[in-house]
C-alpha cells in the first residue's frame, strides 16, 4: 500500500503545489491538502488532518512553515505516535514531485526523499552550472 502524504500549511499554498504536482504527473491518488484558515485553531486542523489520514498507520506530512500553526498542530499529532506521521517542512513543488516519483513505501525513506529534493531544488541561477 502506497503511503498518503497530506499537504499542510496556511491558506491556498497546499492546494496550490498539490495542484501543479498534478498539472505535471497526472491524478495523485494518495496525494491529500489540509489548509488552515484563518478562522480554524490547531485543534481543528489537526482533527481534520487526521480524518483525511483515515485508517493508515503511517503517513508523511509536507508542512509549509517550520514552526508555523500547522507544523506545530502535526508535531503534537506525531508525538502522540498514532498514525506514525513524518513529518518535513518547507515544502516546495521539487519536494512533492520527487517524493511522489519515488516508489518505496517507506514513510522514513519518503521523509529523506523529501529533504533532499527541496534543499537541492533551491537553485541560485547565477551560480548555476547549466
Amino acid at each position: 500500500m502506497s503511503v498518503p502524504i497530506i499537504l499542510a500549511g496556511h491558506g491556498g499554498l497546499p492546494s496550490g503545489v498539490g495542484e501543479a504536482a498534478e498539472m505535471i504527473l497526472g491524478p495523485q491518488s494518495r496525494l491529500k491538502v489540509c489548509e488552515l484558515s484563518p478562522r480554524d485553531s490547531p485543534e481543528e486542523f489537526g482533527v481534520r488532518l487526521l480524518a483525511l489520514a483515515g485508517d493508515a498507520a503511517e503517513l508523511l506530512v509536507l508542512a509549509d512553515l517550520h514552526g508555523g500553526s500547522p507544523f506545530n498542530a502535526v508535531r503534537a499529532l506525531a508525538v502522540a505516535g498514532r498514525p506514525r506521521i513524518e513529518l518535513v517542512s518547507g515544502l516546495n513543488l521539487p519536494m512533492l514531485l520527487e517524493v511522489l516519483l519515488h516508489t518505496t513505501d517507506d514513510v522514513s525513506e519518503l521523509a529523506g526523499v523529501a529533504r533532499a529534493a527541496g534543499r537541492d531544488g533551491v537553485v541560485d541561477v547565477l551560480e548555476s552550472t547549466w
